[in-house]
């Protein structure tokens, strides 16, 4: 059997790379494994394709797998048959546990054995960004190890990449393309790979003891959000039913509507509306407002803009040459389509053989611990264009049942500042917003008036400006500066709140998280404890649906302050109502509501059609 040996930082640390069937030794290994009730787990699989299905797709298949204690290592190949059958004795065994640096190993295990690790793993990723959430602070395996231990693991990085641009042929060396070559074609049996992979395990393992006394002043975090990441780990394996005829005959018409709006401009042009000299056109059309420009200084041509410009010609303050806005409104329709499109054909290219998707999700990703998902990017489907959510389906026989907070964010804000108007507005059971812009104009106040107090309510209390909230409402800046003024008087304590918060170095919110204020950004302290108590108060609900109703297996996804569950269609009600009882809850004597609905088949609910007057003639005249 092949051993390595390396030393960093007076550390020594020995790798086992059993070549072949009888190269391995099952006794020392079976030693090893028993030496430790923690082992550092990792592995090398092939490259995974962005855009594609990942640990699900075809292009998947790990290479080597990795156990390692704080002194060894052992790397082990799952293509040989006395090996696998090793590596799944130590991973079926309900009590093992193992430390790892991300879900991609767990997810990986789970891809190549069919084993799910649930709450046996401890994330050194996960940890460190409950240490310091900021993702500027450097969260990578190497950076953490540079950090804490040494340059051992980052030395041995180096020569795998020294090694991958050596061995892979011309063609495949400029960039990133050596490593991409490497990870699918270095030999198993190389002395760079080995090491390095046999060192993930061990440095994962030597950090896990080091991050776990950082986080003694919270750690009841820690239990609570490695359960939450073996949840979402769980929505990732199971994944979500993609509609693919629709998706598919969708993603045709929205193409079609796209190719329609530039062909257009081409044919009145001669460019594409996606063209530099679309824009520049563009910007000789207009009086009255300038439109913003790149760095490079040419006119900037963005769903924003011009949307921005459409409000802005409705109102008076800019004008078109003649023929204009019909081009105009060619370009928002690319620029609307252009974005449907690459959803679309991210889901498509996401789906598994089984037609599924399984969305990565980050529980972690901001400051606040809102989680975040990707691959696709399910979390930016809004909810007023259901199209794009009714891509997603639920099993059949199933229904899915959604809840989502009721204005939480604003409940909190009452609840952190005590501020006794608001508390008062909250209590009395009424629309917040309708009280506010009440509060603001008057009873006779505009739909346009609840709209502005609405944008400057979330606005105000996230420290957002005049200029932002013009922005965001089409109204004057001198306007949005009084509204922001009157809203300012209507809850003072709000506004005290926010500015005694912004001196705090720290933000530590009522669950314990601690939150480095951004020295270029103070006033967002009070984003930060409104948003991460919100955050959590959504956890506790999911935790309580999961431990005392044992809907861990139902968990369909979470998007924002929403949860998603998919239940037989007998159970749709009841589940309705059982969602309801566990998001409804106190903070701090503020009452915190939810709103839950039978979703149906589909994640998004599309209008039914309008029956044409021919057909709605013959429907009434139908026998009864």
């Amino acid at each position: 059997m092949t051993v390595y040996t390396r030393t960093h930082g007076g550390h020594t640390m020995t790798i086992h790379a059993p070549a072949g069937e009888r190269d391995f030794d099952p006794v020392a290994f079976a030693a090893f494994a028993a030496s430790d009730p923690v082992l550092g787990l990792d592995v090398e699989t092939r490259a995974i394709v962005p855009g594609g299905p990942g640990h699900f797709g075809p292009d998947a298949g790990m290479r080597l797998l990795q156990l390692g204690t704080p002194t060894t290592a052992w790397v082990l190949n799952p293509t040989i048959p006395r090996q696998r059958d090793a590596i799944e004795q130590v991973l079926r065994d309900p009590r093992r546990q193992f430390v790892t640096h991300t879900t991609y190993d767990v997810l990986a295990v789970w891809s190549a054995f069919g084993i799910a690790l649930g709450q046996r793993v401890a994330d050194t990723h996960l940890l460190s960004k409950l240490i310091n959430p900021d993702e500027r602070a450097g969260h990578g395996l190497k950076d953490l190890t540079r950090r804490y231990l040494d340059d051992g693991l980052t030395q041995a990085e180096q020569a795998l990449h020294e090694r991958a641009r050596q061995l892979a042929p011309r063609g495949h060396r400029a960039g990133g393309g050596a490593m991409s070559w490497g990870w699918n074609n270095i030999p198993a049996t190389d002395e760079a790979y080995a090491i390095y992979a046999g060192l993930d395990a061990v440095y994962a393992r030597r950090l896990l003891p080091i991050l776990l006394a950082k986080c003694g002043a919270f750690s009841h975090l820690v239990r609570m959000e490695h359960w939450l990441a073996a949840q979402s780990a769980g929505i990732t394996i199971r994944g979500l039913l993609l509609d693919r005829p629709y998706t598919t005959a969708l993603l045709a018409e929205t193409e079609a509507e796209h190719r329609a709006a530039d062909e257009l401009i081409r044919a009145r042009l001669g460019v594409s509306g996606g063209s530099p000299k679309f824009a520049y056109w563009l910007a000789e059309q207009v009086t009255g407002v300038v439109l913003p420009r790149t760095p490079t200084g040419r006119p900037q041509i963005t769903a924003d803009t011009l949307n921005q410009l459409a409000g802005d010609v409705e109102a008076g303050r800019a004008h078109l040459t003649p023929g204009a806005a019909e081009l105009i409104t060619a370009r928002r329709a690319m620029a609307a389509t252009s974005n449907t499109i690459a959803n679309l054909r991210s889901f498509l290219a996401a789906a598994d053989t089984d037609g599924r998707v399984h969305p990565s999700i980050n529980t972690l990703r901001a400051r606040t611990g809102r989680m975040s998902i990707t691959a696709p990017a399910l979390q930016t489907l809004k909810k007023h264009d259901p199209r794009l959510r009714h891509c997603f389906r639920a099993d059949p026989g199933n229904v899915l049942v959604s809840c989502d907070f009721s204005q939480v964010e604003v409940r909190v804000a009452a609840a952190l500042s005590r501020d006794p108007t608001l508390m008062r507005v909250i209590a009395s059971g009424v629309d917040i917003h309708d009280a506010t812009a009440e509060l603001m104009y008057g009873p006779g106040y505009t739909k346009q008036q609840r709209t502005v107090s609405k944008r400057a309510t979330f606005g105000t209390i996230y420290g957002g400006g005049a200029r932002a909230l013009a922005a965001q409402t089409g109204v004057p800046v001198a306007t949005a500066r009084g509204v922001i003024e009157r809203w300012r008087r209507t809850y003072p304590r709000v506004i005290s709140f926010g500015q005694d918060i912004a001196q705090a170095p720290v933000v530590i919110t009522g669950s314990g998280r601690r939150i480095p204020a951004d020295p270029d950004r103070p006033y967002a302290n009070s984003n930060y404890a409104i948003q991460s108590t919100s955050r959590d108060l959504l956890v506790a609900a999911v935790y309580e649906l999961v431990t005392r109703h044992g809907l861990h297996d139902r968990l369909w996804l979470f998007v924002h302050d929403e949860l998603i569950v998919q239940v037989p269609a007998q159970q749709a009600e009841s589940t309705r109502q059982l969602l309801v009882q566990a998001m409804t809850t106190a903070f701090r004597g503020v009452p915190i509501e939810a709103d839950a609905e039978i979703l149906g088949t589909h994640w998004g609910h599309l209008p039914e059609p309008t029956p044409s007057p021919a057909h709605e003639s013959t429907r009434k005249a139908a026998p009864q």
